[in-house]
């Protein structure tokens, strides 16, 4: 069973526990296939960002790559289980990694685990996790001369989070569009390319798409 049919069947069910160590492998290829971001939560508020390098059936074992964040390294190899969990062409899985541990393949370091036995399937349920966005937010224009055009890259900007100290960070501008608000009234889109490093990258994540979930 493929990702694909896990969707097709939980559209029906809304969620399945996957126990088939086949199903589970083609599962696990997929993700591996299309680089999907696995995560794992630590204590005590550590997260642990990863992908599949490599899925050993005959052996039973799975290896994933090491976070660019040292500390949640380091706390990944001390703990008996990890619980991954990720999202994958339309559903969420989650599934648990046993005996994590350091090894090397293909010359490259990484985390070895045991395969899972079990994997539980859910139904993305876009209306329960889409985060209201408001209309309007506060803006610092401290230069108006600035284009905010595609190209134009903004250095040294702040994103705020109400539980986190401010993250400085450089802003690409990707494209501005013209949109309409619900109110009637017309608004500039702008979407931009997040650059910083991958500690702040990571940190971003967790603050603003997995704590949101």
């Amino acid at each position: 069973m493929s990702s694909p049919d896990i969707t097709a069947r939980l559209s029906t069910s809304g969620q399945l526990l996957v126990r088939s160590g086949i199903e589970i492998g083609r599962i696990l290829d997929a993700i591996l296939e299309d680089h999907v971001t696995l995560t794992a939560s630590l204590p005590p508020q550590l997260m642990f960002l990863s992908q599949l390098v490599y899925v050993e059936p005959v052996k039973g074992y799975m290896l994933l790559s090491y976070s660019y964040h040292k500390a949640a390294n380091a706390a990944a190899l001390t703990v008996p289980k990890l619980t991954f969990r990720c999202n994958h062409r339309g559903a969420q899985f989650a599934f648990p990694g046993t005996t994590p541990h350091a090894v090397v393949h293909t010359g490259k370091p990484c985390i070895q685990c045991e395969l899972p036995t079990i994997m539980l399937a859910i139904q993305q349920r876009r209306a329960v996790n889409r985060v209201a966005v408001p209309a309007q937010a506060p803006v610092n224009l401290s230069d108006p001369t600035i284009p905010l055009c595609a190209g134009t890259r903004l250095e040294r900007a702040r994103i705020r989070h109400p539980q986190h100290e401010p993250i400085e960070v450089d802003l690409e501008v990707r494209y501005v569009t013209r949109v309409k608000l619900a109110n009637g009234e017309r608004a500039s889109r702008i979407g931009c390319k997040i650059l910083s490093s991958a500690d702040n990258l990571e940190e971003l994540i967790r603050l603003f798409i997995i704590d949101l979930q």
